[in-house]
């Protein structure tokens, strides 16, 4: 693949997933909420058909409010995990894979959280949560070495071949 159709594709999947992250964060709390709190419930009532618990409605209401706070924090991690990703991709297109695409990945991602958190700051029953953007680059940090790790089981591998 010609680099110049690298480049563009992953600087166009970049730009795209950042929108994404940023129209997640134009929603007011509350349909943030609802969007969450059905996932949650509809996770809980999975659960409990899968392995039969025969839970009550109340039941599974509670299940579900207790595992909304961590499902939230995870999608946070999850969401920024991605985005580091599609960050050092792009970075890859102009500096190989290198400490520096890795380290500067995170630096991005790092500093979109916080512009993010920002962001949230004017939206309707939200708030700017340093701690969020711990766990946001927390979640890049992991998703990079997650990144890292797998390219060099793919080296490794490739050279046994």
């Amino acid at each position: 693949m010609k680099i110049w159709i690298y480049r563009m594709i992953t600087g166009i999947l970049l730009a795209g997933w950042m929108t994404v992250i940023f129209l997640f964060s134009a929603q007011p709390a509350a349909a943030s909420g609802k969007i969450s709190g059905t996932i949650a419930y509809r996770m809980v009532e999975t659960a409990d058909r899968m392995l039969h618990l025969e839970l009550e409605e109340t039941q599974m209401e509670r299940f579900a409010e207790k595992i909304d706070h961590p499902l939230r924090k995870c999608a946070h991690m999850t969401e920024y995990a991605v985005m580091s990703w599609l960050c050092c991709f792009f970075l890859a297109g102009y500096l190989g894979f290198c400490r520096r695409s890795y380290w500067l990945s995170l630096g991005i991602t790092a500093f979109y959280a916080a512009t993010d958190e920002m962001h949230q700051l004017v939206v309707p029953g939200r708030s700017g949560q340093f701690g969020d953007v711990c766990i946001d680059t927390v979640g890049a940090a992991l998703g990079l070495l997650a990144l890292y790790l797998c390219r060099k089981l793919v080296m490794h591998l490739s050279k046994k071949k």
